[in-house]
């Protein structure tokens, strides 16, 4: 009966450290979880800037050749005169096409970062998770060996 009554303890203590470990790696994929959830709305929300930062560019290009065609039309230039035109058309969509690559540069740098620190945030809480569940069976096995000394 002595060794019977040694035993529950012990088990009780096992099942205790189990559930200790399963709820903390439980709040750990949790954690894991919403890390990824935020990262993805960050994401969305660069993609979204730089979609609404594409269109205003393109609109104001749009609306710039527009101005410099009425102008043109308007003054009733010659032939010649078409060809400052068409060079201050050039002008504006090089420039357009200059600042939508910056944008585009500055978009993935963001990117990049939002990545790298979901990342190391997930690393480091699945790395928590493997320290505290070696931490509790270890302090589990210490009182074992203890209560069997």
């Amino acid at each position: 009966m002595g060794g019977f009554s040694s035993i529950v303890p012990m088990a009780a203590s096992a099942l205790q450290t189990g559930q200790q470990i399963s709820a903390n790696q439980a709040r750990q994929q949790s954690a894991v979880a919403q890390t990824e959830a935020q990262r993805k709305a960050d994401l969305e929300a660069i993609a979204a800037s730089k979609a609404e930062r594409d269109v205003a560019r393109a609109e104001e290009l749009r609306v710039r050749q527009a101005q410099i065609r009425a102008r043109q039309g308007a003054s009733g230039l010659l032939t010649g005169g078409s060809g400052s035109a068409s060079a201050v058309l050039a002008g504006y969509e090089k420039a357009a096409l200059s600042d939508a690559a910056l944008d585009d540069a500055e978009a993935t740098r963001k990117r990049n970062q939002i990545n790298q620190r979901a990342d190391w945030r997930e690393k480091s809480l699945l790395r928590s998770a493997q320290d505290d569940t070696v931490a509790r069976l270890s302090a589990w096995f210490a009182r074992r060996d203890g209560w069997g000394g």
